[in-house]
């Protein structure tokens, strides 16, 4: 990964912009979000019950089981054999599924969303790494839907960041939404991981609810929405040069037409998000552009509903 001089740190993803947050990676515990499930030992409490360090319970002894764990206390005691089971520590993979289409680039505050969605998953990927977890992502955007599994340690970052820099600044011209994505993903995740969405989602698709549903039920899911101040709040009468399909065009904001279709705009796209998103049983924290987002995103991730019913409440 080779950053140039040229590179606009507020406009263009780079590694240097990644690489920076890792010393905030310590402030953030991905393990409260929920328990993992997966089979490799790890860090983390899992759904799976067998041999390990905690106590968890003792049961009648079944044929099969270690004799090394037999409890012969509660043998003695009730007359008939028993063995210990114990809670193991498993490894629980994230998932970062990072949307690259072309409505993040875009931003009017601080930085291009596309930069603070990079920013965000390299934070999430050194933290889980930290933890002892493997860290892989998955995006979706103008060049199609491409996956780098989850690995281990520095090299699954590296591998990750190199992905994201070229996923965010190849041009490509074919939109794809993140049912697309979600439904690649399924066949490659395993039970127990963790999912974490980095997107603006604009572009759910039709099937997105009934894929965040058949996730939820063996991973835990999260979502991380991108946001720029000018999406969120009308802006001021006004002429702004925008660009759109390729196009550039002059939003004329001084229009009473002009802001009620993008009012109507902002709130179908609020609904979808309920809808699609939070009856799916996904959180969603909202971080902008403009915002002191490492705060935003801890402080999101100690209530993720909490956070996305204020921000839904200021904006809308």
């Amino acid at each position: 990964m080779v950053v140039k001089e040229t590179d606009n740190p507020n406009t263009q993803v780079t590694a240097k912009s990644m690489v920076e947050t890792r010393h905030h990676a310590r402030q953030f515990n991905l393990t409260s979000i929920k328990k993992a499930s997966s089979a490799i030992s790890g860090l983390h409490d899992s759904r799976f019950r067998g041999r390990g360090m905690d106590y968890q319970e003792s049961r009648i002894y079944q044929a099969g089981d270690d004799i090394r764990n037999m409890d012969w206390r509660v043998t003695a005691r009730t007359g008939n054999a028993h063995t210990k089971l114990f809670q193991e520590e498993r490894e629980r993979p994230t998932y970062l599924v990072v949307d690259t289409n072309s409505s993040l680039h875009f931003g009017t505050r601080t930085q291009f969303k596309s930069v603070l969605a990079s920013k965000v998953a390299a934070l999430l990927g050194w933290s889980s790494v930290q933890q002892g977890d493997r860290i892989g992502v998955l995006t979706y955007g103008n060049n199609g839907v491409h996956i780098v599994k989850a690995t281990a340690g520095k090299r699954g970052m590296m591998a990750m960041m190199a992905h994201l820099i070229k996923a965010f600044n190849d041009p490509g011209t074919e939109q794809h939404s993140l049912d697309q994505a979600l439904q690649q993903l399924r066949t490659v995740i395993r039970p127990g991981s963790l999912v974490v969405l980095i997107s603006d989602l604009y572009d759910l698709g039709a099937d997105c609810k009934r894929h965040l549903l058949q996730l939820r039920k063996h991973n835990d899911l999260l979502s991380i929405k991108i946001s720029d101040p000018f999406e969120n709040q009308l802006p001021l009468p006004a002429l702004y040069g925008v660009q759109t399909n390729s196009q550039p065009r002059v939003l004329d904001t001084h229009q009473q037409r002009t802001q009620e279709k993008m009012r109507q705009h902002r709130q179908q796209h609020f609904d979808q998000l309920k809808e699609q998103v939070i009856r799916a049983g996904v959180p969603i924290i909202p971080v902008q552009t403009n915002d002191p987002w490492v705060n935003t995103l801890k402080n999101g991730l100690g209530n993720p509903n909490l956070a996305f019913s204020h921000w839904l409440g200021a904006d809308n």
